[in-house]
């Protein structure tokens, strides 16, 4: 055995061939205390109390033998007979175990001995005497030069010292019994995961089960497939190296006395051809899962003394403590838009400033800020984490991270839209919003903002520089991924020549432009309100009624009455009409409308009332004369009427989850119940609706003014009158009913013409169409379906894609009623009648109105994501993911302008760019969680001297 450096004698019970030895590596792996390493090869493991014999001078062919300090104490010594001699009477319990390793142990089971590193001949017996409690004896060379060794010995009470060895987590080194500080230096390893390039040969041991099947451990086990096809580490799982096994971290270092006592904590196991099963098996067992919680537990634990027992430097610990706690009163102002600096931040001042004030009152429940905020008080100090300077970069820092993450999941999508509003902030600068729209990995769609930046210029190729400026700086590959465009009506953003749309469409013709259909139905309402004279009076009627209750006294005096005739409701105020939301007019009529009578009193309060001035009192007067007029109350219930269609589309079309199929649906039922609105039979419903509310308000007007026929003189020859006499009714009919209707039905069928061509290549896609699909099963799909979506979509395949969708179409009713279980438990004992079998039809139909509800895009997406049939329908759910992307309405970048009022108020005018782009990022992406150490991280990065204190 020169390869081994191991010679074998006749006398020796334990013998072996020269030549079955060559090349041939042993390891002895019964243990469950410390080993005796050798750094070429591991040689045998013994349970029992052993005597050791070293030969200084082994007959081998290398003669670079070691001499080796030996205690005598250890009961050893060295002598010249057999390298391995034990009488068979003595062999009783002793275990021996060969197997492959690069570096593993001879173990004993009660105390480890020696460590050698060069060629030696060992002798091994029994011992006659040996103490029960064996001291800790380690070995370790001294230097690489001196070969020598030195025997350290140590008693289980002093710090435990791992031996040197590639992987000092492997589960070998578990000692039976642990000390907080022998746990906490393990659970600080972590789990023993080598990859195959980390061990000898660039391979796992390999273990043959006969008839050529062979078979190793292999390093996909680490990980464990969840049921949405994501993998997560086990942290549970150690592989050991030295002994070929795995064995359970979690139930070893956590768990009770049963856990410790499971097959995969105590022994491991090496059965790699039930390895899946075996692990599976132990993860269901209770006593593994609170193992599980108690690791879960220790990790999690966030006292400050135990915090700073783990760290090396107590001050860096107190220092990250402190700034913890900062970020939590930075995100606590930014969400909600709360201004943070104060206007005299110094020590004297009373009132610092929001954040300040609130890191003030923090500090009473938080000793080391008290601590932190007592010691920089008064004094010059170079780091004190409070300055605009700091929360400057901890606000970059912290929309930084939210950012990167908004950036990953849409690269991990694949297909995004965009969405780019402009608009003027207080300090007159153009303030250019850039949103993605995309399907994350859980089949949901989000609408995320990804930067705001000042734009110089505002025509269209100023917008698309800017639009490539921060493409180009996050890494937006808009040429290949941009699948849709979503902007207001402007020239800049529409225009055929210079638009921003058409720009972008010369590099990526698949870019599709979608007209907001949020603006589409605001110019609808404004088409209705100026189509004729009544309507038009009406509009300036309220306009200036709003205009004149604005004042201080006036609402007063508007209040005063709401309580005193309605004292049991909630008091509404009058607000200003918003000249590009023009549903906001709903707002304003719904109060006039409900608040009539106090109206009405507040006008003729205001109109004599002896300190009004004569402006005023005539202005009452005539706003009273008008909102007492039939023509008004008629006027105003048709608009409220044609309000309470539109209003609701409006307000849904703004929602980001909603898709664009189901945005044009909406404005399809919007526009056929306007269509059944157009009927003599509801005209004659609302005058009488008219009627009955003057009536209500004692008003001394409650019918139409007759006006009085004018008779044309008959001319010699003709024989009646040409004219047709009509009353003031069928006027209203004709000219402002009928009229308004006229118009509004047929604004909305033009300008939503072009949203309707896009939709003939989606229109199979919609959950309309599919739920008929699923009603027919014989259905056939049209000869042409799908064409133009397969050259629209890169990477589908057509046939694929007919074949997916008739078979989602058969099965979509059980897939979404399984998502949403009627009941927990089932009877036990049912007894089916006839009237019960009718009672199941009608709940099957019932559950199919049901789903024909619920069935939409998003949810489409999520019952393939929810039931992991991704990637049994890849085609389908490509063209669905792509159909989620279009955006229906650019109402996030209107959002996001409401956030930046919110942020930049005329006090805070002169808030920075970078400053107002972090803010908002945090506000409006508030649900993306933060990790505060990475941020912490981050920040000790910018400057050496934070560096130092935070690292």
């Amino acid at each position: 055995m020169s390869e081994n450096n191991l010679s074998t004698c006749t006398s020796s019970d334990y013998t072996k061939d020269t030549a079955d030895t060559v090349g041939m590596d042993e390891e002895v792996s019964n243990s469950l205390s410390t080993s005796l390493s050798f750094s070429q090869s591991p040689i045998l493991t013994l349970k029992s109390p052993i005597k050791l014999t070293i030969d200084e001078n082994p007959t081998c062919s290398q003669n670079d033998a070691l001499n080796s300090e030996l205690l005598s104490e250890n009961n050893l010594s060295t002598c010249t007979t057999s390298d391995y001699t034990k009488d068979t009477a003595d062999t009783v319990g002793m275990d021996e175990e060969v197997s492959n390793s690069l570096s593993t142990s001879l173990s004993f089971s009660q105390s480890p001995i020696l460590t050698l590193k060069s060629p030696i001949k060992l002798t091994i017996g029994l011992l006659d005497n040996v103490e029960e409690e064996a001291d800790l004896i380690y070995t370790k060379p001294n230097t690489k030069e001196d070969n020598s060794i030195t025997v350290l010995k140590c008693t289980n009470e002093e710090e435990y010292q791992v031996m040197d060895s590639v992987f000092p987590n492997d589960p070998v080194h578990w000692p039976e019994t642990m000390s907080n500080e022998i746990l906490t230096y393990f659970v600080n390893l972590g789990p023993c995961q080598p990859l195959s390039s980390d061990l000898k040969y660039n391979k796992v041991p390999t273990k043959n089960y006969g008839s050529g099947n062979i078979r190793s451990f292999h390093e996909s086990h680490y990980f464990q497939c969840l049921p949405d096809g994501n993998l997560t580490k086990r942290t549970l799982l150690s592989y050991s190296p030295l002994l070929d096994r795995v064995f359970c971290m979690s139930c070893r270092l956590f768990g009770l006395v049963k856990a410790k006592k499971s097959f995969l904590s105590s022994k491991g196991t090496c059965d790699y051809r039930n390895i899946a099963k075996t692990i599976h098996h132990h993860e269901c067992l209770p006593e593994h899962i609170q193992s599980e919680i108690s690791r879960g537990l220790y990790f999690t634990r966030t006292r400050i003394d135990i915090t700073l027992l783990k760290s090396a430097n107590h001050q860096v610990a107190e220092n990250r403590e402190i700034l913890m706690v900062i970020i939590d009163a930075l995100l606590f102002t930014a969400r909600p838009n709360i201004a943070l600096r104060g206007h005299d931040e110094s020590n004297t001042s009373m009132n610092k400033g929001n954040f300040l004030e609130l890191l003030k009152l923090l500090s009473k429940h938080h000793g080391p800020l008290n601590s932190h905020l007592q010691k920089i008080e008064g004094k010059h100090n170079r780091v004190t984490f409070l300055s605009s300077l700091s929360q400057n970069k901890l606000l970059s820092i912290l929309s930084e991270i939210v950012r990167s993450k908004i950036l990953f999941d849409v690269k991990k999508s694949g297909l995004f839209s965009v969405i780019i509003d402009t608009t003027t902030d207080v300090s007159t600068l153009e303030q250019f919003t850039f949103l993605l729209r995309y399907v994350n990995d859980k089949g949901k769609i989000e609408e995320r903002l990804v930067a705001l930046v000042t734009s110089p210029d505002s025509t269209g190729k100023g917008m698309y520089e800017v639009f490539c400026n921060i493409t180009e700086k996050y890494n937006i590959n808009w040429k290949r991924d941009l699948f849709a465009q979503a902007y207001d009506g402007a020239a800049s953003m529409q225009g055929q020549y210079s638009g921003l749309k058409t720009l972008i469409q010369n590099e990526n013709p698949n870019a599709l432009y979608v007209w907001c259909s949020a603006h589409l139905l605001n110019l609808v309402i404004v088409d209705t309100c100026d189509c004729c004279t009544k309507t038009k009076v009406f509009f300036g009627d309220i306009k200036a009624l709003v205009e004149f209750m604005r004042a201080r006294k006036r609402t007063a005096t508007f209040v005063f009455f709401q309580n005193k005739l309605y004292p049991n409701e909630r008091v509404r105020r009058l607000k200003r009409f918003s000249t590009t939301r023009w549903t906001s007019h709903d707002r304003v009529i719904t109060v006039v409308y409900e608040k009539y009578a106090a109206l009405l009193q507040s006008l003729n309060a205001i109109a004599s009332a002896e300190d009004s001035d004569r402006e005023s009192s005539s202005t009452a007067k005539s706003l009273s004369m008008r909102l007492s007029s039939f023509e008004f109350i008629i006027a105003m219930n048709l608009v409220k009427t044609i309000f309470a269609i539109t209003t609701p589309v409006s307000n849904y079309l703004q929602s980001k989850s909603i898709d664009f199929i189901e945005a044009i649906n909406l404005v399809d039922v919007a526009k056929n119940r306007l269509i059944d609105l157009r009927d003599d039979d509801k005209c004659q419903n609302l005058i009488n609706e008219a009627k009955s509310f003057a009536k209500d308000q004692n008003l001394t007007e409650r019918n139409f003014k007759e006006v009085r026929l004018r008779k044309k003189k008959i001319m010699p020859g003709e024989l009646s009158r040409d004219e047709i006499s009509s009353t003031a009714q069928d006027v209203f009919r004709s000219d402002v009913y009928f009229k308004v209707l006229d118009v509004i039905i047929n604004s909305i069928e033009s300008r939503f013409k072009d949203s309707r061509e896009i939709m003939k290549d989606l229109c199979l896609l919609s959950p309309e169409r599919l739920l008929s699909y699923s009603k027919n099963n014989s259905k056939k799909l049209p000869e042409d379906a799908f064409d133009q979506l397969a050259k629209w979509i890169h990477g589908i395949n057509l046939q694929d894609l007919r074949v997916e969708y008739l078979a989602f179409s058969s099965s979509l009713h059980k897939l979404v009623v399984g998502l949403e279980p009627k009941q927990l438990h089932e009877n036990v004992k049912c007894i089916q009648s006839s009237e019960d079998s009718d009672s199941s039809i009608t709940s099957y139909e019932d559950d199919r109105q049901v789903v024909e509800k619920k069935v939409s895009v998003e949810r489409i997406l999520h019952i393939l994501s929810s039931y992991n049939l991704i990637s049994a329908f890849p085609n389908l759910y490509k063209a669905y993911k792509s159909l989620g992307t279009i955006p229906a309405s650019s109402a996030s970048a209107e959002r996001s302008f409401s956030k930046v009022k919110l942020i930049k108020t005329r006090l805070r005018s002169t808030t920075g760019q970078d400053r107002l782009e972090s803010l908002l990022i945090l506000s409006m992406e508030k649900d993306i969680e933060i990790n505060y150490n990475e941020a912490i991280n981050t920040f000790a990065m910018t400057s050496d001297v934070l560096k130092k204190q935070l690292l």
